[in-house]
C-alpha cells in the first residue's frame, strides 16, 4: 500500500460582485440593484442609497462630520431614514452629488417613482 499524504488546502473566502449596471431611460444614469449595493458594505468599498440614488461614499467615510460609524452602519443599505433623521439639508445632498454612481431600478425605488412615497423635500 502506498503512503498517503494529507494535504491541507486553505481556500480564501471571496465575494464576487455581480456586474449589473444598466442604463435607465430617464437620464442615462446607471441602474444599480439593491442586491448589488449590498455587496459594498465595508470601509474599503462603501455604497449607500439615499432617496433611491446610489452613492459610493468610500472616499467620504473619513470626512463625514458625524463620524464613520453612521456610514458604516448603513453601508450596503438604504440610508434615507438616517439621512433624514440627521436633518441633513439640501447643502448636504448637494455635497453628495459628486459621489452619485447611479440609481435603483424603478421597481426597487421607494420615493422617485409613480405612486411612491411623497415627501415635500425630496430632490428630483
Amino acid at each position: 500500500m502506498a503512503n498517503a499524504t494529507a494535504f491541507n488546502f486553505v481556500i480564501p473566502q471571496f465575494r464576487f460582485t455581480p456586474i449589473s449596471h444598466n442604463f435607465s431611460n430617464e437620464d442615462n444614469s446607471k441602474e444599480i440593484s439593491m442586491e448589488e449595493v449590498s455587496w459594498h458594505d465595508n470601509a474599503n468599498d462603501c455604497w449607500v442609497v439615499i432617496y433611491d440614488r446610489v452613492y459610493d461614499v468610500t472616499n467620504f467615510i473619513d470626512e463625514h462630520p458625524g463620524g464613520d460609524e453612521v456610514l458604516m452602519e448603513h453601508a450596503g443599505r438604504d440610508a434615507t431614514m438616517a439621512f433624514r433623521g440627521a436633518e441633513h439639508g439640501s447643502k448636504a445632498l448637494q455635497s453628495l452629488s459628486k459621489y452619485m454612481i447611479g440609481e435603483l431600478p424603478i421597481n426597487e425605488r421607494l420615493f422617485r417613482k409613480p405612486g411612491g412615497i411623497k415627501l415635500s423635500d425630496i430632490p428630483e
